[in-house]
């Protein structure tokens, strides 16, 4: 599998940048929302999208979960629902706790070790539709909380998860919590939106301790006033430890397939080349494409590369 960039595109910074800032062709999906509870009395809000044409009976089901910072309205997650209705799939986005329009039905903020939510929601897709394969999808942040649900799984998977897709995932944090430290653009760049979407939790929610940041933060500093406290972990380091699915991964049991690129600013590479061979395992390396960029042609008159190659895959698995 190669990706090669468009032209004067090959920096990793270019990549990620643009990749981010350009949104793709604006579309209005038809959705349904629905709640989902959780065993401490916190919601996830679910937008499900049905396809627009299949010819399997039930549609294979695509659940997709945001990175860092983002929600259902995420461009890449919504660009990625599109191809995948377009391919004949039922298609839920899935708000992580405090995001997007799960800010009023969660008292908790999410995290990096959330996979007990992703096996909540697959269970109740499962539950609505018994009998039609689920494949789970994450981006960054939310690819790293789809392989800790699937290593935590192991051969316990509910039968009718077939796939778990994963794009540029930290899945060693304390690593990659270094990495950013070098970049303060990226840092400030999560750091304002997780501020942001805090400031909004805290407002829907007056009652519950308030947390003040100081005028300059950086994300391991947040973690370490915010997330870490908020989830029983020790420090920022206690909670990357135990919520990267690196340690996790040789445990999966059903096909998975993780694509990264080796010029990933804030994405560390080495811990998966560190990965044993496993015959459930598609890992994929590229050269270029940044952090979630690979923005290059995809054989199909598009420039998304890597969002063709992850959305044809995961139908052709759930075939």
């Amino acid at each position: 599998m190669s990706f090669i960039p468009l032209p004067l595109l090959g920096n990793p910074h270019v990549q990620t940048v643009l990749g981010n800032l350009l949104p793709g062709v604006p579309r209005t999906l038809r959705v349904v929302k629905r709640l989902v509870a959780l065993a401490d009395g916190d919601h996830i809000v679910l937008h499900e999208t049905p396809p627009l044409r299949s010819a399997r009976h039930p549609a294979p089901i695509a659940l997709l979960v945001h990175g860092l910072g983002g929600s259902h309205r995420s461009a890449y997650m919504a660009r990625v629902a599109n191809r995948l209705i377009d391919l004949g799939g039922r298609v839920f986005r899935m708000d992580l706790r405090g995001a997007g329009a799960g800010l009023r039905h969660a008292r908790r903020f999410y995290n990096a070790a959330c996979s007990a939510d992703v096996r909540a929601v697959v269970e109740y897709i499962a539950g609505a539709y018994p009998t039609a394969p689920i494949a789970v999808l994450g981006f960054s942040l939310g690819g790293n909380i789809a392989l800790k649900f699937a290593g935590e799984m192991g051969q316990a998977m509910p039968p009718s998860v077939c796939a778990i897709v994963a794009l540029a995932p930290p899945i060693d944090l304390i690593r990659c919590s270094q990495m950013i430290e070098q970049y303060p653009l990226y840092d400030s760049f999560y750091v304002s939106h997780l501020t942001s979407q805090v400031a909004q939790h805290q407002a829907s929610f007056p009652e519950l301790p308030r947390v003040e940041f100081p005028r300059q933060v950086s994300l391991r500093q947040f973690d370490e006033i915010y997330t870490a406290p908020r989830w029983g972990f020790a420090d920022a380091l206690d909670y990357y430890a135990k919520a990267s699915s690196a340690p996790l991964i040789p445990a999966i049991r059903v096909p998975t397939f993780i694509l990264t690129s080796r010029d990933d600013p804030f994405v560390a590479v080495e811990p998966f080349e560190r990965l044993p061979p496993m015959p459930t395992l598609e890992l994929h390396i590229t050269d270029h494409g940044g952090h979630m960029g690979f923005l290059g042609g995809d054989g199909a008159g598009g420039i998304r590369w890597a969002e063709t190659r992850i959305a044809d895959w995961l139908m052709n698995k759930a075939r």
